[in-house]
């Protein structure tokens, strides 16, 4: 991957499949081309590895084949993992410093510095987790802990959508089902709340072409309490005439909210970008020869 990268345009390389997965699905996966017209080159092997365009393309082939699997992302030295399984984000982890429980804690004030920098102090690198130890301390409670994990969660979540390059890898069949607090998030809703959080709106409208791209309703049902009434009456705009930056400008929210919600109808397969109209070249001819040699 070269410096710079943007992890939203990586191409496609190959999707590496575990022995044990049925025929059906493995062709499946080899059509689909994660929102484009491109073609995986797919192998059996271990272990399952799918190199993405980015993390809203990857997690929304995964959630529409309800794949199990860890998603891997990696810029410079950071590196995050995202858990999913049966279509829901259940975990993802971070070995970042400022991301991780302890500091998430200190952060929003749920506990003190020293009362943290003491329970890692016992971490002897058994497989004990933080946020164990803190519970055996009797420093939160059960059910303060498990809303501030899962708030952390969400945090790495939603960051990771907004990085600008790195390197997206899908690992089929990884589960993380031993996790004891699991937040079992829809992965639709994982990709609609990461596009609306993302930052870089350039982005999302490079992926759909540019802002003179045409977009073409695709039959399907909108899943629930994900859009209001208003922005899916956007949808209800999507013509197939009507180019990017003018239905940004129709919309319920700004020109920026706008382009997210039309990148999140794509990615949800809602919309698509409509194939420009082949253009036919005509050579005119008159008794004097053609007019290109007038």
């Amino acid at each position: 991957q070269a410096p710079g990268t943007d992890v939203l345009e990586r191409p496609v390389d190959a999707l590496r499949v575990p022995r044990d997965l049925p025929d059906r699905l493995v062709g499946e996966l080899q059509v689909d081309g994660l929102g484009r017209q491109e073609r995986q080159v797919v192998q059996r092997g271990e272990p399952g590895v799918l190199c993405a365009q980015g993390v809203v393309p990857a997690a929304a082939t995964i959630e529409r084949y309800r794949v199990p699997g860890a998603l891997s992302v990696t810029r410079g030295v950071a590196h995050r993992r995202i858990y999913l399984d049966r279509g829901l984000v259940v975990f993802a982890t971070s070995d970042e410093r400022e991301v991780r429980l302890g500091n998430y804690l200190i952060r929003h004030g749920t506990l003190p510095e020293e009362a943290v920098s003491n329970a890692e102090a016992l971490l002897a690198g058994d497989g004990v987790r933080l946020g164990q130890i803190l519970l055996r301390l009797e420093l939160p409670d059960q059910v303060t802990l498990d809303a501030a994990v899962a708030d952390q969660v969400r945090e790495i979540l939603w960051t990771a959508f907004d990085w600008d390059s790195g390197e997206v890898v899908f690992e089929v069949g990884a589960r993380r089902s031993e996790e004891p607090i699991r937040i079992d998030l829809p992965i639709v809703q994982v990709i609609v709340e990461g596009i609306r959080r993302a930052s870089a709106v350039r982005r999302f409208v490079d992926r759909l072409g540019s802002g003179h791209a045409v977009l073409e309703p695709v039959e399907g049902s909108f899943a629930p309490g994900l859009f209001s009434s208003e922005e899916i009456a956007l949808r209800g705009l999507i013509d197939g005439r009507m180019p990017v930056q003018v239905l940004c400008q129709k919309g319920p929210g700004t020109v920026a909210e706008n382009a997210r919600l039309l990148y999140a109808f794509f990615c949800l397969d809602l919309v698509r970008v409509k194939e420009a109209a082949s253009v036919k070249k005509v050579q005119w001819k008159t008794e004097g020869g053609s007019l290109g040699n007038n």
